[in-house]
């Protein structure tokens, strides 16, 4: 057995999770290599289009991938059928910017929706797929957790049915909304994107998944899993300084309201057990909805359907002292969080695993091309056919990067400063730079601000363990010209910037209470 996208196997990492495990997976799941006719571009004109987000779910928690615990079994299941790419990659930490990214299949330094608090207004200049396609006569429909898929942000722009559904929501009610929609919408072309926020914080117990990994019993837990933890510094113990955000008071006569209800907490080794297992648990519930919905649409509908399923971003649990994704931290980068899944279903094509380095600016033009649908505007993201039908490497490197709370009229400690995040990233290294402002109105602090960079043997190292940035300062170096390079003729790829517009307080508020901002 073999797999597609592989041009040199010694290349690739030799542990036996990322050399073997695609091979022992293919076998285990049913999947089978691809043979047959090639992709052809415009293969799949008039068919339908699918795209399922698990927001909040990176591949190194999914058994998919090779994760130790059984946490995507249905997935694992209708992966068989489809394209599963091995190494794709988000450009940033938060769905926001790659949201955008996915449905501009342009970089975030490229559109620069970076921020919640204000620009956040994508340019009417920048067709999105929701827009190109209905152009082409494809009814649309999102159904979504709301917040960074909110019906008023910019790149939602093309879709005439997408229900305001307040911040993180989840599937139990945008599957069922889905569904709804598809029984009236099954004739004719469509393009529906269905999105939950149920592996994001807080990781309360699911349904009927309850205590598959988690217990408390002998464990040292202090933490609350109704609220959201996020730390961000180091311990010389081992324990983690976290925090999480109380509600607002209301305003009281006379005093003056409180501008952020944050508390700091200790997160000791088991708190961080007890989380993970938790989330996991949350996982495999979303699996299953996620399956249910797949199990639910029928061979008529499938054989005119192409079906993606992604995540715009992964987790972290105290990874070098990280917990979470809080905000312009050097460690939000790591693997965990940027190393997504993605799996596309072709109708008539057998399941196989694939090797590349892929990057979500390029599944917008991937499935316009299948589509045969025109993308007339000059974008980022490249078609994956090559890779696919005769494993041609389209990307040298996978890279990403934002400004990170540029602007924060209020401090929340692991928001309270900003700076900028990029990384950059092949088989052999991986680069995390980081430029940290500690005030965020001033956008400078007294000396300077902060530089710092990582760099880590992702053959030897796949796990990041061990930052080799002071020993080998000839590939720093290299990279960081390399990164620089590529994010810079990113900022020079869109002329019109976005709509300066602020989001409304009470969805700021359920942001803060959900461990955002």
């Amino acid at each position: 057995m073999s797999f597609r996208g592989v041009p040199n196997m010694p290349h690739f990492t030799p542990s036996l999770k990322i050399f073997y495990g695609p091979l022992l997976l293919a076998a285990l799941i049913g999947g089978s290599v691809f043979a047959g006719e090639p992709v052809r571009a415009g293969r799949y004109k008039g068919y339908n289009l699918l795209v399922i987000s698990i927001t909040n779910i990176g591949t190194e928690h999914m058994s998919l991938y090779g994760y130790g615990r059984k946490t995507t079994p249905e997935l694992d299941k209708w992966a068989g059928g489809a394209l599963v790419f091995e190494d794709a990659f988000t450009p940033a930490s938060w769905t926001l910017p790659v949201a955008t990214s996915l449905f501009t299949a342009l970089s975030p330094s490229a559109h620069q929706i970076v921020e919640r608090y204000r620009d956040t207004l994508l340019s009417e200049k920048i067709k999105t797929m929701p827009e190109i396609l209905s152009a082409s006569g494809y009814r649309t429909a999102a159904f979504t957790g709301g917040l960074d898929y909110r019906v008023s942000l910019g790149h939602m722009r093309g879709f005439a049915a997408a229900p305001d559904n307040p911040p993180f929501t989840k599937f139990d009610v945008t599957i069922p909304q889905a569904a709804d929609w598809l029984s009236k919408n099954r004739n004719g072309r469509f393009f529906l994107f269905v999105h939950g926020y149920d592996a994001h914080p807080p990781f309360l117990p699911s349904k009927g998944f309850e205590g598959v990994f988690s217990s408390t019993a002998g464990r040292n837990v202090t933490v609350d899993p109704a609220r959201t933890y996020r730390g961000y510094r180091e311990s010389k113990d081992a324990n983690i300084t976290a925090y999480y955000h109380e509600p607002r008071t209301p305003p009281v006569e006379g005093k003056k309201r409180p501008s952020v209800g944050e508390v700091k907490a200790i997160l000791t080794p088991d708190d961080v057990t007890y989380l993970t297992d938790l989330y996991d648990e949350n996982i495999m519930a979303e699996d299953r909805a996620v399956g249910d919905f797949l199990g639910s649409l029928g061979k008529e509908l499938l054989d005119k359907t192409i079906v993606v399923v992604l995540s715009e971003h992964g987790e972290m649990f105290a990874k070098h002292g990280r917990f979470g994704r809080a905000g312009g931290i050097r460690g939000t980068l790591y693997d965990d969080v940027v190393h997504v899944p993605l799996m596309i279903r072709l109708p008539g094509v057998q399941g196989m695993r694939v090797r590349g380095l892929v990057q979500l600016v390029d599944v917008m033009p991937t499935l316009l091309e299948l589509l045969a649908v025109p993308l007339k505007d000059k974008v980022q993201g490249t078609s994956l056919l090559p890779l696919v039908n005769t494993g041609k490497p389209v990307n040298e490197f996978v890279y990403g990067g934002t400004k990170y709370n540029s602007y924060m009229p209020e401090t929340y400690a692991p928001y309270g400063f900003s700076s900028i995040n990029e990384f950059i990233r092949d088989y052999n290294w991986k680069l995390i730079h980081e430029i940290t402002f500690p005030d965020p109105k001033e956008g400078k602090a007294p000396g300077g601000p902060e530089e710092t960079f990582e760099l880590y043997d992702i053959k030897g190292d796949p796990g990041e363990a061990v930052n080799l940035a002071a020993g080998r300062p000839e590939i720093v170096k290299d990279l960081s010209a390399k990164l620089r390079k590529l994010l810079g003729s990113s900022r020079g790829f869109v002329k019109n910037g976005p709509t300066p517009r602020e989001t409304p307080e009470d969805v700021r508020e359920k942001a803060k209470q959900h461990g955002y901002w």
